[in-house]
């Protein structure tokens, strides 16, 4: 997470006693440019440490002077004179990474946003870090122009003594500065997600510091399925309040029907289509490498290369039933495909399937990416060649389906199939990842996230 900073300072006037004269610096500002980064999130630490990467800086001082009386005792005769030498209008550029900058915060939460208030301000450089931008012209009394260059070269090369007392004022300018600087959890935030007939909105209602526990957001998630007209509104709600867990990632609770719920949806019948390739089919490409098998049960497809792909529209009319809670379900589905063959550099209509479909699902979440394990998988299968393939091409009529479907049954059994998950976007330019899938002792859902 980064966030753009830059500032002009302006600070005080000041007079330094140099070699018994002093010295007054006037007008002097620093302006700075910088990404302020936070390399992880979710640590249980209370406090949160900013650091900056690509730090330029400026730093001008209108004027250097002095305007001094010295007096002198000259053979019993005291002589007094007016000294008088300035430098102005004097810029200095910081050189790349010779300096750092530094803000430590904690957390604060009101209502639906958070800020920050400030803890500390770091603000250093290296000796030699700094380069003038013209040349250094001073005027006046002879020989007090080395004083006042002096006092410039002991701000550019010792960043303690600048810094330090003005440590209070660089505070106050960072918290004034963060005052417009808030995270808005209230606005809702849409997720991407790979299917673009379902619409995901996260929206938070309401947001409490725990203190050293963190913070805790409750809200919803609405989810729109656009091809299904006057569907009803399903509220999920989770089972009871739970205590927050110390953990050093972001957690995201969810309730203990809401995969079972979400995917029925998804998979209502003639809301969906998935087009897949014969070579994403486990078992099919066993059968297309060898002519000796083909010509047994599918003597068809020896009417193509060993290396043709065939594509399948798979679907299903009715919905899709879903048993189970947390990790474990049960899917009963009736689904159909239609077998589409590779001819003259297109494709055309070549078998058509039923295919009745249970199996034990297990599931599993880590590094962004959702896991469905298929257990006991059982597979029906009814096939019969497309109208229009028959009258064109006069195919075999030889198709054994019991072993096109053991083959398939072999390739799924623990066959794993993975999606991507989107990225939760908590606020604007912060966004999780979500890394782990726990559940609770009431099988509520806990999605352990980071960015």
């Amino acid at each position: 997470m980064t966030k753009k900073f830059q500032a002009n300072w302006l600070f005080p006037d000041q007079r330094i006693v140099s070699q018994e004269i002093p010295v007054d610096i006037k007008g002097l500002s620093l302006q700075l440019k910088t990404q302020l980064q936070k390399p992880a999130l979710g640590s249980s630490e209370s406090t949160l440490e900013l650091t900056s990467k690509d730090l330029s800086a400026q730093l001008h001082i209108a004027e250097v002077s002095v305007d001094h009386i010295i007096e002198k005792n000259v053979g019993g005769i005291i002589g007094r004179f007016r000294v008088q030498a300035s430098c102005k209008d004097i810029v200095l550029n910081l050189k790349h990474n010779e300096g750092h900058f530094k803000v430590v915060v904690t957390p604060r939460v009101s209502g639906t946003q958070a800020g920050a208030l400030v803890n500390s301000v770091d603000l250093a450089w290296n000796p030699g870090s700094w380069a003038y931008s013209r040349e250094f012209l001073c005027a006046g009394a002879e020989g007090f122009d080395a004083i006042l260059r002096a006092e410039v070269e002991k701000i550019a090369n010792d960043s303690a003594s600048f810094v330090t007392p003005q440590k209070d004022l660089l505070k106050k300018y960072v918290q004034d500065y963060l005052q417009n600087v808030t995270l808005d959890f209230s606005a809702p935030r849409k997720l991407v997600v790979a299917r673009p007939d379902i619409d995901v909105t996260m929206k938070v209602q309401e947001f409490t510091d725990l203190g050293n526990a963190g913070l805790r957001a409750k809200g919803i998630f609405e989810i729109a399925f656009t091809r299904i007209e006057g569907a009803d509104r399903t509220v999920l709600k989770l089972d009871g309040e739970s205590d927050v867990q110390a953990s050093e990632m972001a957690s995201l609770r969810l309730p203990k029907d809401f995969i079972k719920v979400v995917l029925a949806e998804a998979y209502r019948a003639n809301t969906w289509l998935h087009q897949l390739s014969s070579s994403q089919l486990p078992g099919f490409s066993t059968v297309m490498n060898s002519r000796f098998v083909q010509f047994f049960i599918w003597p068809e497809l020896m009417k193509y290369s060993k290396s043709a792909k065939f594509n399948f529209d798979v679907y299903s009319n009715k919905d899709v039933e879903i048993s189970g809670k947390g990790l474990q379900y049960q899917v009963k589905s009736q689904m159909y495909a239609r077998m589409q063959a590779p001819k003259s550099g297109s494709y055309i209509p070549f078998m058509n399937f039923s295919l009745p479909f249970t199996s034990k699902v297990e599931v599993k979440l880590g590094n962004g990416k959702a896991q469905a394990k298929f257990a006991n998988p059982n597979l029906g299968m009814s096939a019969s060649y497309d109208a229009s393939y028959v009258s064109r091409y006069s195919p075999s009529k030889r198709f054994s389906a019991s072993t096109i479907r053991d083959r398939i049954i072999d390739g799924l059994w623990g066959q794993t199939v993975s999606m991507s998950l989107p990225k939760v976007p908590v606020a604007e330019g912060l966004s999780l990842q979500v890394k782990k899938l726990l559940t609770t002792d009431s099988a509520d859902l806990v999605l352990q996230m980071a960015p």
